[in-house]
């Protein structure tokens, strides 16, 4: 007959369909509890990168179901020695020690009958929901993207783990977004939450900057959400108004300056620029001198009044000019985790 212990394993294995791994432990328990059970950790793959780790009391051959009120006892010593779950595996039980198990908030599995471990239950609707979740991204939300970039030209990445203000970092957005943005980067498992020592939630990239940037890339989208002809009166040289498009990629390679320059700035910035009679919008494609796009983000470069590589490249990608595809491949090669 194989080992109770080998039994539980199997069980859990054929009900979830993973494989799990099984190892004798050591808990610093009283003698009692190790005359009457033998101890084994049990890892369980729970469909993302944690796993849920098990404490399985496992009784011996010769020792019964020792009651309800026992065997609380036995799990509470076992829990002091211990922060895994703790599961108590038994190979003869009646309905009614079953139903007296639930009814107390035991942990059990009887092999090849039933098993009621609630954390597992929550871990696997977590991972659910995170799958469902993924599937349900088809693009990040501007702020989302804006914060990935910032953090992957801040390097962060290279960090152990992180508070969810290092994704905020300086940009302006508030408490809700940045939620909705760490909701959505866990779901694609760029990021990762991880356990530390501090009081708030941490998390980790799942990888380097360049395994980060692939990951994402299929769900990364071109900051620019409209382009505008105009005329201009002034030098929109102000904060938040950047070079963009063909200009910015003309002044980064050796791509030639496109005869109608290019500006990029957020809608909130052209409002203002527009209030100020710092240019004016045309509608004649004759009367047009230069262009802005307005951008879902500000950009995001330390290097003044030109766009950020990522987001630049980002905005011309899909651009069928072959002049701009060879001076893309010219830029990425200047951002390392962007080839």
């Amino acid at each position: 007959m194989p080992n109770l212990q080998d039994e539980a394993k199997a069980y859990i294995e054929s009900v979830l369909g993973v494989t799990a791994r099984l190892e004798l432990a050591h808990p610093r328990v009283p003698f009692n509890i190790r005359d009457n059970y033998k101890t084994y950790e049990l890892s369980i793959p729970m469909g993302h990168h944690s796993a849920l780790n098990m404490m399985l009391l496992v009784t011996r051959d010769d020792v019964d179901y020792p009651g309800i009120v026992k065997l609380q006892k036995h799990v509470e010593l076992v829990r002091k020695a211990t922060n895994q779950v703790i599961t108590f595996v038994c190979r003869s039980l009646t309905i009614q020690d079953r139903r007296s198990l639930i009814t107390h908030q035991i942990n059990f599995i009887q092999p090849g009958f039933q098993m009621f471990i609630p954390e597992m239950a929550l871990d696997l609707r977590e991972s659910f929901r995170q799958r469902r979740e993924r599937s349900e991204v088809i693009a990040l939300l501007p702020a989302a993207q804006a914060m990935l970039l910032s953090c992957l030209y801040a390097g962060i990445p290279d960090k152990t783990y992180f508070t969810t203000n290092a994704l905020l970092g300086d940009l302006g957005y508030s408490r809700v977004t940045l939620s909705k943005a760490v909701e959505q980067l866990t779901s694609l498992e760029v990021i990762i939450p991880v356990k530390s020592q501090l009081h708030w939630r941490t998390y980790a990239f799942s990888g380097s900057p360049s395994e980060v940037f692939r990951k994402a890339k299929q769900y990364l989208r071109s900051p620019v959400k409209k382009r505008v002809g105009i005329t201009r009166n002034t030098i929109p040289m102000a904060p938040g108004v950047c070079l963009a498009g063909e200009t910015a990629l003309a002044k980064c390679t050796m791509l030639a300056e496109p005869e109608q320059a290019v500006w990029g700035m957020t809608k909130k910035v052209f409002d203002d620029m527009l209030a100020l009679d710092a240019f004016e919008v045309v509608e004649s494609v004759d009367a047009i001198k230069e262009w802005v796009e307005i951008w879902a983000y500000p950009s995001l470069s330390e290097r003044r009044y030109i766009a950020d590589a990522a987001s630049l490249f980002l905005s011309l990608e899909d651009n069928p000019d072959e002049r701009i595809q060879i001076a893309l491949d010219e830029l990425k090669e200047q951002v390392e985790w962007l080839a």
